[in-house]
């Protein structure tokens, strides 16, 4: 079986599974919107419904169709990753691998916008509880040194995404 058939094949899966068996654990163990320390003021396990896409982007009015929207959207980013893996030529490395990151992590998050109308996001990186305030022309700007809960789906397609970028740099 050529290489990148055995990335889709094992790497899409493990990272479904993986994906799916963490959100599983959090639904079950944390309830929603409380947060467990994992290295206190810095990483948490958090139980977070995220009816948007990254940042919680669509996550406001638009419920009736969202989930329809992104599940479309998905739809169309799988059919063009195995067009575009089934032209990869044999000897390609790197790219069926992402690829295959990317695919699991559309198929975990897709899953759950099928099933729970929103994703379960349950890593939560944060500075501290630390906060930067910023005035300037009467406008004040505050907001927490955290980012976004993720969860094992975000995670691959970001390191998938990393992985590209450094692919195309390399081969420029």
């Amino acid at each position: 079986m050529p290489y990148k058939y055995y990335c889709l094949l094992y790497i899409s899966p493990m990272v479904f599974l993986l994906d799916q068996v963490t959100k599983w654990i959090v639904r079950e163990q944390i309830p929603r919107g409380n947060a467990v320390a994992i290295i206190p003021g810095y990483v948490d396990l958090v139980h977070v419904m995220n009816t948007g896409a990254a940042f919680g982007f669509m996550a406001g009015p638009y419920a009736g169709w969202r989930t329809p929207f992104f599940l479309g959207i998905a739809a169309i980013a799988l059919i063009g990753l195995l067009w575009i893996m089934r032209r990869c030529p044999a000897q390609e490395r790197l790219l069926p691998l992402i690829f295959s990151l990317v695919i699991g992590g559309i198929l975990g998050n897709g899953l759950d916008r099928l099933r729970l109308g929103a994703v379960v996001d349950f890593i939560s990186c944060h500075w501290r509880d630390a906060t930067v305030d910023l005035t300037a022309g009467g406008w004040r700007l505050a907001f927490p040194l955290e980012w976004p809960a993720f969860n094992v789906a975000d995670s691959a397609i970001t390191v998938s995404m990393v992985l590209l970028s450094w692919q195309l740099l390399r081969k420029r």
